[in-house]
Parts: C-alpha cells; structure tokens; sequence
C-alpha cells in the first residue's frame, strides 16, 4: 500500500467519527433560542480541520500523516463531546421552560407523565452523560452512539411535552374561568345578603 493510500484510508476512517460530531452540532444548532454561537465545540472543530489538512500535505509521510490524523480525531473527540453536552442541557431546559408557567396540579391533573417519568428521567440522562464524558475507556465512537441514545430519549420527551401544551393551556384557561364565575357569584351573593339584610332592617324600623 503507498503512502498516500493509507493517508486517504486513514481519512476514510475518521469520516464516521466526523459524521456524528457533525450530526452533533446540528441538533445543538436546532435547540438553540437564542441563536448562541457556542465556541467550545466550534474551537475543536477549527483545530481538526488543520490537523486533517496538514495530514493531506504530507500524505507521502505515512507516520506524519497517522500524527497529525491522531490529533484530529483528539479534537473531534472533544468537539462531539461538548456539541452533546450542550444540546443535552439545552433540551433539559427547553422542557423545563416550556413547563414553567403551569403550576404544580395543573401539570399533575393533565400531565402526570411528566412528574412520573420525565423529570426522574432528566435527572437520570444528566448523570449519564456525566459518565460518558469522565469514563476515558469508552471509544469515543461508541459512547457517541450512547450519549445519542440519550439525546433521542430528550428530544422524544421534549415533542412529548410540545404536543400537551395545548391541553395544558385548556385546562387553566377552563379554571381560570371557573374561578372568575366563583368569585362573581360570590361578589353578587355578597350584595344580595346585604341588600336583603338593609330591607329587613329598614321594614323592621317602620
């Protein structure tokens, strides 16, 4: 095998790597209110790029090339790493948000699910991405495979979550409402005891 086919293999092999820290960045990308532009994993991916083309200009050094391909997928590693981090957070919070407004048994009368199984499970996935990330023995390529696991679990709770908003706001609306009629009947139960106790007290005079 020459030289410039193993530089070009070796490139082949990183790809796969490349195509998750790309799919990465594009969801953190999509959950993103804001429209930050987040520079930790932007950084890693900038630095990759130098490493893969100073690999590509010196593709007839097999053991500079296999160097410099090593450093690139080092910065890969760290740039997937952060885009999950960040997108896992991001999700977490985004539901969070959404959430925020309703009170506590508005969310426990219509969505249950949510203190059931979402929220122990938000606090669960943060964990383990904790563990992902520490746990150096992982290939990268495969606790990419799992942090996506996590993020699927996320983004499926979080369409769960958009798709009862609706439901949610009905339901307030529906009380908020009801409470407005209680208090008008109250208010008006309150001025026809009054007038009521005014004309016993005015007939009771004559």
């Amino acid at each position: 095998m020459n030289n410039k086919l193993h530089c070009f293999n070796k490139l082949e092999e990183l790809y796969v790597l490349y195509d998750k820290v790309r799919l990465a960045t594009i969801l953190l990308e999509n959950f993103n209110d804001e429209h930050k532009m987040y520079l930790a994993p932007v950084n890693q991916l900038r630095s990759a790029l130098d490493h893969v083309f100073k690999a590509i200009n010196c593709n007839e050094n097999t053991n500079q090339c296999d160097y410099e391909l090593k450093e690139a997928k080092e910065h890969l590693d760290r740039a997937g790493y952060d885009a999950l981090e960040l997108l896992a957070a991001n999700i977490g919070i985004s539901i969070v948000q959404k959430l925020k407004k309703y009170n506590t048994k508005t969310i426990t009368e219509v969505f249950p699910f949510y203190f059931t199984t979402i929220k122990p499970k938000l606090t669960d996935i943060k964990s383990i991405v904790a563990t992902l990330r520490s746990d150096k023995k992982i290939n990268s390529e495969k606790s990419f495979s799992e942090y996506f696991e996590q993020i699927s679990m996320l983004i499926d709770m979080d369409k769960k979550v958009d798709t009862m908003i609706p439901s949610l706001d009905e339901y307030e609306e529906k009380h908020k409402k009801e409470k407005v009629k209680t208090w008008g009947i109250s208010i008006l139960s309150s001025i026809i005891s009054g007038l009521s106790v005014g004309i016993i007290m005015y007939f009771s005079t004559k």
